[in-house]
């Protein structure tokens, strides 16, 4: 088999993905070292068989030209994160279909098979380079007095990772799915909601608007997932310090500052108390 007849649709640092002629999409993974993320992803999307609200049918796997991959359902639409930089104003939009989405996927049991979130997250503190040393130590003592989960956790849910319409967009890119604590989940679409990194090319009218529509777009969107889920929220901000903290690992240099006042404002609260 082989990418011949396959239209490329899009391309990522680890992915690109190929439309088929009979509706489907290919996501094909740059080299076979991503076969495990492959895996990883199909066992969220099996579990989520027949939930068409939340994320795409998985059809199967393949390997083209010793490359991993996946056959997906193919969503019509765009990610809702371009549709907000085409229409910033509308970002409060955004917030119910990601709540609901997210409380919907966290009321699943997460397989076995996925790996456990809070083991992975002490990881990634403890292998981030640019962290300093005394903020990876006040994450991982929070880290260590917080609850473990079961649940079914995307791991990267923000409006990039929403597909097709308004009214109902699916969560796509479940490679970094895991099995743990809702409320870490929650925390990190906050985090990335509030400070991920933004396009630089655009005026400064734009950025100031997307800047108040982010932070707007936070606060609706834990208010619609508070009302939707069961989940106890109470510990949220102990998890923004752990996911601040692991985020350092993913070497995204512009964020940096922002998350080390995420977590040093949390580290002088703590100490006040």
């Amino acid at each position: 088999m082989s990418t011949e007849g396959l239209v490329p649709l899009a391309a990522g640092r680890e992915a690109e993905v190929f439309a088929r002629p009979d509706g489907y999409v290919v996501k094909l993974m740059w080299s076979a070292d991503f076969a495990p993320r492959v895996h990883r992803e199909a066992n969220a999307l099996r579990i989520l068989a027949g939930m068409g609200h939340v994320a795409p049918r998985l059809e199967g796997l393949v390997e083209i030209d010793g490359r991993p991959g996946l056959v997906i359902e193919r969503v019509e639409g765009v990610d809702l994160l371009t549709l907000l930089m085409r229409r910033p104003w509308l970002f409060l939009r955004a917030a119910a279909p990601m709540a609901h989405v997210h409380a919907a996927m966290h009321e699943v049991v997460a397989p076995a098979a996925l790996p456990g979130l809070e083991s992975e997250l002490r990881e990634r503190i403890e292998n981030a380079a640019a962290l300093p040393v005394h903020l990876a130590g006040h994450a991982l003592e929070v880290l260590d007095t917080l609850p473990q989960g079961d649940r079914l956790c995307h791991g990267d849910l923000h409006p990039g990772n929403m597909l097709g319409t308004w009214a109902a967009p699916v969560a796509i890119d479940w490679v970094n799915a895991s099995r743990g604590h809702p409320a870490a989940d929650v925390a990190r679409t906050d985090l990335l909601v509030r400070l991920g990194d933004t396009p630089t090319k655009m005026s400064a009218g734009v950025r100031a608007m997307i800047a108040a529509g982010r932070r707007l777009l936070a606060r609706r969107y834990l208010s619609i997932y508070r009302r939707s889920s069961p989940t106890d929220l109470t510990r949220l901000a102990d998890w923004r310090v752990v996911r601040a903290a692991a985020r350092f690992a993913e070497g995204i240099e512009s964020e940096h500052e922002a998350l080390a006042d995420v977590i040093d404002r949390h580290r002088r609260r703590t100490r006040r108390r």
